[in-house]
């Protein structure tokens, strides 16, 4: 490798670490996934957030370099959830790993590497208040409470209808309408 490939390698690999540090914070802000004695600067709570960003980068990520169908895309949040849950050291609320955090985690990080060229659109985007309040589950699902692919599934079908409206796929939509607000 020339030394300048290993530059432009040491740039993309901070610009992803930066991204995970912002997917994660998206995902876990307002969601109260942690019970409520837990200090947030907590060992456990780093090694927590460590093994499900390992999970997401070794085992999901790749399956969208050249496309993902949607199925595959739902069990992908299915065992994302199944893998937080498995590794929680005691931290996790009664509720577990929701479906709404690991959406909208699974989600940002695909956004982030989508936008970054690394990986074809992603099926989804990342359903969160914003998104929510341009569908008419506006008031009536709330992300963070998210528990089921059912709700989450309802917001997408959603989605989709806006997006083919707009004649843009489901994360140029999203994309849309983030920059606007």
């Amino acid at each position: 490798m020339r030394y300048g490939e290993h530059k432009m390698n040491d740039k993309l690999e901070f610009i992803k670490d930066e991204l995970w540090i912002m997917a994660w914070a998206g995902s876990v802000q307002r969601a109260k996934l942690y019970k409520d004695n837990i200090d947030s600067s907590a060992k456990d709570l780093g090694k927590f957030r460590d093994s499900v960003i390992k999970f997401v980068t070794d085992n999901l990520i790749s399956q969208y370099f050249a496309g993902c169908t949607e199925e595959q895309h739902y069990e992908n949040i299915k065992r994302l959830i199944v893998h937080a849950n498995n590794v929680d050291p005691g931290i996790l609320n009664d509720l577990g790993y929701k479906y709404g955090v690991a959406q909208k985690l699974l989600n940002l990080a695909l956004k982030y590497h989508w936008c970054l060229g690394i990986i074809s659109a992603p099926p989804h985007c990342p359903v969160d208040r914003i998104v929510i309040s341009k569908t008419k589950y506006s008031g009536k699902i709330n992300w963070t409470q998210i528990t089921n692919r059912l709700d989450y599934q309802k917001v997408i079908e959603e989605i989709k209808v806006l997006a083919r409206n707009s004649q843009l796929s489901i994360p140029e939509w999203e994309l849309a309408i983030f920059n606007r607000r």
